[in-house]
């Protein structure tokens, strides 16, 4: 067990010792990196070196924050810890991170990056600096309490069915069963309890909406949309290839649709299909339930994972070593799930919320990929390396 646990690369910029616990103890490597005299090519790798593993450390810093909020958002050392990188650490690297970028630029044109990849990371670089504006920090420090606001209305909603408090993961595995009215019943209630908090979750989007805009206004974008196609790096394609991709959808896959839910009705033989009607087998069997647990389902991966490769089960045992999942629906957890990338020791945590269902084991293969990911580019030596686009990210965990 013990070879399973990894270890992240010795800290030579940072230092072993340096633990994060206020913006005057970071601000001074920062300045060094804005300041420092850089000569030589070798210098220049060196200097690119000594951020990549400030942005890693910081990366880290912030991925455990969430996690462990994310984990229990009803947990107010948890919260506080998350907002005060939020609040006090993002908004003063922010100017900083602007200019070691522009910093980059101007030493990759002295002196140019020849190694595989720099090209990409260049691109990406330019992009940041166009769209930079001061102006959102602020902005995007709102955005995040925003969102962590959401997370704790829907992760605390729970509904009560057959006499038993149940997470909203776990009651929609009603509509999987093959009594229809206690499917009515189900939906009924996990609706009704999403109304309880209507107002909320409007206010919270509305906000979302209002802030998100104006972030693009400021930006000098005309919409949310074009800001965050340039801010996700979307070199290849453009909003009008979307446009063109979902009439190809509505053309030739909602008809498809429309052909399988006639015939679902027919196969079940209702008069009418309604909303609770939508999940469940068609030949009236019950839903499957794939593994009984966490530790079944971890198990049950590996297996699976080992007929692929044996390189890809031991991922899932050098994570499940370092206890790099939750994975299990609880009152409290932030609904949804992840797999979220660890710069420094390049290790991923995976988090869901299983009950028993298919399409849990799903995602827990669907994480596992982007897992995978994390694990082959874990020894790149830039971290811009290891931070592929959207588009690339998905290839793996799609594949799976």
């Amino acid at each position: 067990m013990s070879n399973r646990i990894l270890k992240r690369k010795p800290r030579k910029f940072l230092g072993e010792e340096f633990v994060l616990d206020a913006w005057e103890n970071l601000k001074p490597f920062y300045d060094n990196l804005i300041f420092r005299t850089v000569d030589t090519p070798e210098n220049f790798e060196i200097w690119l070196k000594d951020r990549s593993e400030l942005e890693s450390y910081l990366s880290e810093n912030m991925a455990w924050r969430y996690i462990k909020m994310t984990c229990d958002t009803a947990n107010e050392e948890n919260q506080k810890a998350y907002q005060f990188f939020v609040q006090e650490i993002q908004p003063n690297t922010a100017v900083y991170m602007d200019n070691l970028n522009k910093k980059t630029l101007q030493l990759a044109e002295k002196f140019p990056l020849t190694t595989s990849g720099y090209d990409i990371m260049l691109r990406s670089i330019k992009k940041y600096v166009e769209i930079f504006r001061e102006e959102n920090i602020a902005l995007d420090t709102q955005i995040q309490i925003k969102q962590t606001e959401y997370q704790s209305v829907t992760g605390s909603m729970t509904i009560e069915m057959d006499g038993e408090e149940i997470t909203m993961p776990k009651a929609a595995t009603y509509l999987q069963g093959i009594n229809r009215e206690k499917r009515e019943e189900a939906w009924t209630k996990i609706s009704d309890r999403r109304l309880q908090d209507k107002d909320k979750l409007d206010e919270i989007f509305n906000a979302l909406r209002d802030l998100r805009h104006q972030e693009a206004l400021n930006a000098d974008f005309a919409n949310f949309r074009d800001y965050m196609f340039a801010a996700m790096g979307r070199f290849d394609y453009t909003p009008a290839d979307c446009f063109a991709f979902h009439d190809a959808v509505a053309e030739t896959v909602v008809p498809l649709v429309d052909i399988m839910v006639s015939e679902r009705k027919k196969s079940l033989g209702y008069e009418q299909l309604r909303p609770w009607d939508l999940k469940v087998d068609v030949a009236q069997r019950p839903g499957l339930k794939p593994f009984k647990d966490a530790n079944d389902l971890l198990d049950k991966t590996e297996i699976c994972f080992e007929k692929i490769s044996p390189e890809l089960a031991e991922y899932v045992k050098t994570m499940r070593a370092m206890g790099h999942f939750d994975l299990e629906s609880r009152k409290g957890k932030a609904p949804g799930g992840y797999n979220y990338p660890l710069e420094e020791i390049g290790v991923p945590f995976i988090f869901m919320n299983a009950t028993d269902s298919l399409r849990d084991l799903v995602t827990m293969v669907h994480e596992g990929g982007h897992a995978i990911h994390s694990f082959e580019v874990r020894n790149l030596p830039i971290n811009a390396f290891r931070n592929p686009t959207m588009e690339v990210a998905e290839l793996a965990s799609m594949s799976m």
